[in-house]
């Protein structure tokens, strides 16, 4: 009897749980999820993300079947007459609302804050942006292909297409009721599924939000208010207003009467679930006015005729044209250039904008990597745009898109019935709403320059990171007194001690921390190699380049002299020098970069578009003739500056004496988060240099043994982990003692 009390007291709260309704439960499971998230350790959200995963899978699956079903049986039952009216006016009430979300995306640059930041490097850097190829998102080759690849804009030519032939066709009806039934079943599983949203909401907002490091909070909270302010204000104001203005339908009926599925709608992110209420509730609006809008007689049979077609039709069609959230959802892009340092140009704003509203037929995730890439972002930020989208600016859109749809089905249905208003004083409300928005955003940009400004965190984590892997400090070696047998392996094991020459601000290869101490992925590389030679390691300093001011040596010079047995930094291959020292294995490639300051030459992302450029004064970091030539090549115009380091070149670039800074670009990165006003620019197409490391000339054993101790390091993924914490910033915890 106890046993059961007891359980019946467990039980207690699940049974209150379940007597709520379903926006209550979801919204529990929505605060559930963040806080779930941020008290408990990222490595605990594993069984989570694969819930999340599975949830989401479940709620995609019937969408593309049952857009296309509806569309086929909506357009199937049209006239040819009456099909034509209704898509052309419902396409130009689309076409004005795109105008209105794209301006209001214009609008958003203009709200952030003068923070400057900038990350670590990011490998899709590297990756040439794919081709939009219109043709074939828009035209299936195969049907059934475009279905198996969620190419929605094809998928909606062929629905588009069947239905129109369908019209042409005696005695269908039968075969569009079979339609409807389909589509009966398939709204079927989404509202079983959704019975799941608690759940699947509480594991996407705990995995998503374990992932938002609390460094990045301030900054990701710029993009919430500025695009969500921006989403509240067309679905609150300015898309009602224009509904009351085109229609009978007043403002406030036409938000009482769609309080409920807007509310579902905003706390399960998802539009889907609803789409039958936002049916049914736009007839109900729509017969209400248009019966009062014709003269008495005509039946009620008639009304519905009228209005069911258009509404129908139109529903499915919304779904699948770009919605106003989903347009919204392009301010990513701007704030993602904003948030690493390299933003978006006002000259790239036009084509950034066709671009975008082009990709926004495509899948959202693959739609912004897309995005990412054609303006030379790095698309891994795609992951954040996944998180901060799922925790809060996703159901912000959703409401968006949801009022955008109810808009285009009651405006649309109307117009194509009644024609567009004669008299246009009915929308100077509307208008006058858009005065609204810039104010907002500029209110908003005020309000964040009065918060304190964010902490650097990638410059503290580049300044404060200890080894990955190695434990210990690496020893500097005062002074540069020569090494008996440089490069000898067999005089290395005999003294069990290896000295290695690294440059002293070779971020984020070898270079002193904040601490002073000797760090960075070359430094390490040595480290690992040395305890598990049995050698105990030193590092000598030496500049990239011979400064007759600083005694000293650079590269060449240290293994001439003998003052280390391997140069270990990794400096792009000149092959004169390969006349001079031994060259390791090349273990890595560096993409070529600029660092340039200001806008003049932000929008110059292709290596043809820098060569228009007259009089570019241009900083290396290196004065190998090869090399020298080379970059020539690809800058005939620019003037080369190659005396000095990079430190000292970067410093003549803050002070407006050079132009740009080429580097590599994972060098690059680093440089940028020390100095984040730069801007990183990765020019296109990629060109990119081989990197290895030096040895003296006899040191043909010396260079085996490294070689083949590295494939090792290979295969067990050591030198990747090596790399991706210094390179990529990505941090490790491990036992120190």
């Amino acid at each position: 009897m106890v046993g059961i009390n007891r359980r019946a007291a467990w039980l207690a709260p699940l049974r209150w749980f379940l007597r709520q309704n379903l926006a209550i439960q979801i919204l529990e499971g929505l605060v559930a999820g963040i806080l779930v998230g941020r008290l408990l350790p990222a490595s605990a959200m594993a069984p989570l993300s694969g819930l999340g995963d599975g949830f989401i899978r479940l709620f995609q699956m019937p969408v593309l079947p049952f857009l296309s079903v509806s569309l086929i049986a909506g357009v199937g039952r049209l006239q040819f007459a009456q099909a034509s009216r209704l898509l052309g006016r419902s396409a130009l009430v689309l076409i004005s609302f795109w105008l209105v979300v794209l301006l209001a995306v214009l609008l958003v640059p203009l709200g952030f804050p003068s923070w400057h930041d900038a990350s670590f490097f990011k490998p899709s850097l590297l990756q040439a942006p794919k081709p939009l190829d219109l043709t074939e998102l828009f035209i299936p080759v195969n049907p059934f292909a475009a279905f198996a690849e969620t190419q929605i804009p094809a998928v909606v030519l062929f629905s588009l297409a069947l239905g129109i032939a369908l019209i042409a066709v005696p005695k269908r009806q039968p075969l569009i009721d079979v339609f409807d039934r389909i589509a009966e079943a398939l709204l079927g599983i989404s509202a079983f599924v959704a019975r799941f949203t608690p759940l699947g909401v509480f594991a996407i907002l705990a995995t998503a939000s374990a992932s938002i490091e609390s460094s990045q909070l301030p900054r990701l909270a710029v993009y919430v208010v500025l695009q969500g302010g921006i989403a509240l204000l067309l679905a609150g104001l300015f898309l009602p207003l224009v509904i009351a203005g085109v229609t009978p339908i007043p403002v406030r009926q036409l938000l009482r009467s769609f309080r409920t599925p807007l509310t579902i709608a905003f706390a399960t992110a998802n539009m889907l679930v609803v789409l039958p209420i936002l049916v049914e509730l736009s007839k109900k609006l729509l017969y209400e006015a248009r019966a009062a809008h014709l003269a008495p007689g005509v039946s009620e049979r008639e009304l519905q005729d009228q209005v069911d077609l258009p509404v129908e039709v139109l529903a499915p069609l919304a779904l699948v044209f770009p919605d106003m959230g989903r347009l919204l959802s392009l301010a990513f892009v701007p704030f993602a250039g904003w948030l690493t340092g390299n933003s978006i140009s006002l000259q790239e704003m036009p084509g950034f904008l066709l671009t975008g509203l082009a990709s926004a037929f495509l899948e959202g995730i693959l739609a912004m990597t897309f995005l990412l890439d054609r303006m030379g972002l790095p698309s891994d930020l795609v992951q954040l745009y996944i998180a901060i989208d799922q925790l809060a600016v996703a159901r912000l859109g959703t409401l968006l898109a949801c009022m955008s749809v109810i808009a285009l089905v009651i405006i649309g249905t109307w117009v194509s019935l009644e024609g567009f208003p004669k008299r246009f004083r009915r929308l100077v409300p509307a208008a006058t709403a858009l005065a609204v928005f810039p104010g907002f955003v500029l209110l908003s940009r005020v309000g964040f320059q009065l918060l304190p400004k964010p902490v650097n965190s990638a410059r503290d984590q580049l300044m404060h990171q200890d080894f990955a892997l190695a434990k210990g400090r690496a020893p500097v070696v005062q002074g540069w007194s020569p090494v008996d047998q440089p490069g000898d392996w067999q005089a290395i094991r005999r003294a069990r001690a290896i000295r290695y020459c690294v440059h002293e601000q070779d971020y984020p290869m070898a270079y002193r921390n904040a601490d002073g101490e000797l760090v960075g992925a070359d430094v390490e590389m040595g480290m690992l190699f040395a305890k598990q030679m049995g050698l105990k390691p030193s590092y000598v300093l030496i500049d990239r380049i011979g400064n007759e001011n600083d005694p000293r040596p650079d590269g060449l010079q240290a293994l001439d002299r003998g003052y280390c047995d391997l140069k270990l930094s990794s400096d792009v291959m000149a092959p004169m020098q390969a006349a001079r020292t031994r060259f390791t294995d090349a273990h890595l490639t560096y993409g070529v970069a600029l660092l340039i300051k200001g806008s003049a030459l932000s929008s110059k992302r292709q290596w043809s578009d820098l060569v228009e450029v007259q009089g570019l004064r241009v900083g290396l970091g290196f004065d190998a003739p090869f090399l020298l030539r080379l970059v020539a090549g690809w800058l005939p115009q620019a003037k080369f500056i190659s005396d000095q380091g990079t430190d000292a070149l970067l410093k003549a670039l803050q002070e407006g004496r050079l132009d740009a800074v080429l580097v590599t670009a994972q060098q690059g990165a680093s440089w940028n988060v020390l100095q984040p006003n730069l801007t990183l620019l990765v020019p296109q197409p990629l060109k990119s240099l081989p990197a290895a490391r030096q040895l003296p000339w006899k040191s043909a054993a010396l260079a085996g043994v490294w070689n083949a101790w590295l494939r090792f390091q290979d295969m067990d993924g050591t030198r990747q982990t090596v790399y991706r914490h210094w390179v990529e910033g990505i941090e490790l915890r491990k036992d120190k003692s």
